[in-house]
């Protein structure tokens, strides 16, 4: 891989984490006035004809294999974006937004088992980064236990592992059709939304102001998916997907701008441990 790939990768991979990281501190915020169903199914229309205007005139044919894993890639968002949302509902963010950003270990291990070598400054890098993402996301907590409890960390789990499995499928169907996976993979996420909405008969009515707002979210993680895409094509999983996931730091720095928070000193050390990580990953 030449090195001006692995810079074009890295650049990409960061734009899906600011695409993400904003995406999350909207959605949540919204969802926390208006019904979650009702952010959660017009972000992902949203971002379904972004994703469409990305590719017009492209071939969106794909493989067998390639459709399943845009499939799977669709499904597994879109239930990774749920317990995300809903965890926000009910846990401790000090302990959720941690938990939830370890989705990051799925992907790397199977890019190393699948065959990708980083360089030794790579190889030192992940792990900054991975450290400093779980750092960078914590908050002190409000109490022993935290609102929501046991409930708001088992929503974070399966968000980190529905997160990774995205990453991971993700990558698998942009490898045989980059445009393909963005649309095929939205027209997934969009359906299992649709469908788990109609299942738990959850309310989407929103006010007409509200109405805009809620296509915010899914404008973004559109965008940030397509810059992932392009980015698996060109750089290492186990690189790229671990850059992605800085997308809380982005979260953190939010809170800390629009609402006032001030991060604990173990946040400041972890937003310089992930940044020291990103540039080992390029020096890499």
């Amino acid at each position: 891989m030449a090195q001006d790939d692995a810079v074009i990768a890295i650049l990409l991979a960061l734009g899906t984490a600011l695409g993400y990281g904003v995406a999350n501190y909207l959605a949540p915020v919204l969802g926390r006035r208006m019904p979650l169903a009702a952010v959660l199914l017009g972000s992902q229309v949203a971002g379904l004809v972004v994703s469409v205007l990305l590719t017009l005139g492209s071939d969106l044919t794909m493989d067998a294999a390639g459709l399943a894993f845009a499939v799977a890639a669709g499904a597994s968002n879109a239930g990774a974006l749920a317990c995300l949302y809903r965890a926000a509902q009910t846990g401790n963010l000090s302990v959720i937004s941690p938990v939830a950003a370890s989705g990051a270990a799925v992907p790397v291990l199977v890019g190393l088992v699948s065959g990708d070598r980083p360089g030794p400054w790579q190889l030192a890098g992940i792990p900054l980064v991975l450290v400093g993402i779980v750092l960078a996301a914590r908050r002190p907590p409000v109490g022993p236990t935290g609102p929501g409890g046991a409930r708001g960390i088992g929503w974070a789990l399966g968000a980190a592992a529905l997160f990774g499995t995205f990453l991971t499928t993700y990558a698998g169907a942009a490898a045989d059709s980059s445009s393909g996976a963005l649309v095929w993979s939205r027209v997934a996420l969009v359906l299992t939304t649709g469908v788990g909405i109609l299942l738990l008969r959850a309310p989407v009515r929103v006010a007409p102001r509200d109405g805009a707002l809620v296509l915010v979210p899914g404008l973004l993680l559109a965008l940030g998916t397509f810059a992932f895409g392009e980015a698996t094509r060109i750089g290492l999983l186990s690189v790229v997907s671990v850059i992605a996931t800085l997308n809380p730091v982005v979260t953190v720095v939010l809170a800390f701008v629009l609402l006032r928070e001030r991060p604990a000193a173990v946040q400041r050390i972890g937003a310089a441990l992930a940044l020291t990580g990103i540039v080992l990953l390029a020096a890499g």
